[in-house]
């Protein structure tokens, strides 16, 4: 049985074999591939969409995944040559001499970088085979590392004994109240690999501690707005507790259609949104009115909507049960049973807005779909026979064929 896989991290095919790689159909999206000299002709039997980069690895070097902490004791304990494959981060301490590096019993390769201190900076690189992986000096502690989301308090800056050197690898949010002063006293230098969420008036103090921003995006809330950090629905009641609002947001926003036009005036000043609003036709000129950012979607509705947010099943009665057309916004996955008509599907959904995937089960219902699509950023596909997809995995991180 062929096996279709999504998306993979790290694709190791040092070991691999024409046998081994028979049952992939197709790998949509590969970070790295590691191949070995004597295979290297398997990348070309595989059919694979998108590779970020490829790496060949001599004989003898072995895989490590992660941070690798390099100090005086690990390097005194090597007594034979070491031949190390680095998938990550190699830290060198700051106790660590030149002789220990010059000694050559550690030969790496590094897809990622290499941090290490001032005085090392020009011999760390006779570690590395090829001159791959960036090298990055610092100056007082090594760098701490973050993975994931990560948020800069007051409480954090002020447990910082000595000035740091501050590696994020994901999302970076500053607190608004974050002392300023504080933050240009503990942190030394700044690097983030991913995402930086600051507000209007830490911009200049950001600009001063990170070298680059060409590895991350920098989202700046302007000045007065509060951040939505999850999705808002509003109601006549729910509401009546705002007072000329300004509202920063990468969530959706729902505003149900008892929120009358003049409650909707009191309430909000301004939306600067990344994601979608969805509002019933008769406040969606207001809606626009309050937009700061022209590619806002605003997704009305006239009698009611139907939000897909994660994967839904939907039947024929399911459809024939809705009192009245209503506007399908798919944001998850929904999936057309095999009972659903054209003529339900042409009776019961007034619009549709894909912006995420919507499967049927013949080509003829996604013809009737085509013909009420307002909003695609997402897809329609075909449902395939079990027979003719295979096995399918999403997400791996790391696969050895």
């Amino acid at each position: 049985m062929s096996q279709r896989i999504g998306n993979v991290g790290l694709l190791n095919l040092v070991n691999a074999t024409e046998e081994s790689i028979k049952g992939v159909e197709r790998i949509e999206n590969v970070g790295l591939v590691l191949y070995g000299k004597e295979n290297a002709h398997l990348l070309t039997r595989l059919n694979i969409g998108n590779i970020g980069s490829s790496l060949e690895v001599p004989s003898g070097y072995r895989l490590y995944n992660g941070v690798l902490n390099l100090d005086q004791n690990y390097l005194s304990s090597i007594v034979d040559p070491v031949l190390l494959l680095v998938n990550g981060v190699v830290i060198i301490d700051r106790n660590v001499q030149p002789d220990q590096i010059q000694a050559g019993n550690l030969n790496l390769m590094v897809n990622g970088k290499v941090y290490c201190p001032a005085h090392l900076s020009g011999v760390a690189g006779s570690m590395l085979t090829k001159n791959n992986g960036a090298v990055e000096t610092y100056h007082s502690a090594p760098p701490r590392l973050e993975n994931g989301k990560f948020t800069l308090t007051n409480s954090f800056l002020q447990s910082v004994d000595e000035p740091l050197f501050l590696v994020v690898n994901g999302l970076l949010t500053f607190a608004q109240e974050l002392n300023l002063d504080l933050f240009n006293e503990k942190i030394n230098k700044l690097e983030v690999n991913g995402k930086i969420e600051i507000f209007e008036n830490q911009e200049a103090y950001l600009y001063k501690k990170a070298a680059s921003l060409t590895t991350c995006k920098v989202e700046v809330i302007p000045a007065g707005y509060e951040v939505l950090g999850k999705p808002l629905r509003l109601n006549a009641r729910s509401i009546r507790r705002f007072q000329q609002k300004k509202w920063f947001t990468n969530k959706p926003v729902i505003i149900e259609s008892d929120v009358s036009r003049e409650t909707l005036t009191k309430a909000v000043e301004k939306i600067h949104s990344t994601s979608v609003i969805i509002c019933h036709e008769e406040v969606e000129d207001l809606v626009y009115e309050r937009l700061s950012l022209l590619e806002t979607e605003v997704l009305s509705y006239e009698n009611n909507f139907i939000l897909i947010e994660g994967e839904e099943v939907w039947s024929n009665d399911q459809f024939l049960a809705l009192d009245q057309p209503a506007t399908f916004i798919v944001k998850g996955q929904l999936f057309l049973d095999d009972d659903v008509s054209e003529e339900v599907l042409r009776t019961k959904v007034s619009t549709l807005d894909i912006l995420g995937e919507v499967v049927v089960h013949e080509k003829k219902l996604k013809g009737v779909l085509q013909n009420i699509i307002r909003l695609t950023t997402g897809t329609i596909e075909v449902e395939k026979n079990k027979e003719e997809t295979g096995v399918t995995l999403q997400n791996v991180g790391e696969l050895s064929l």
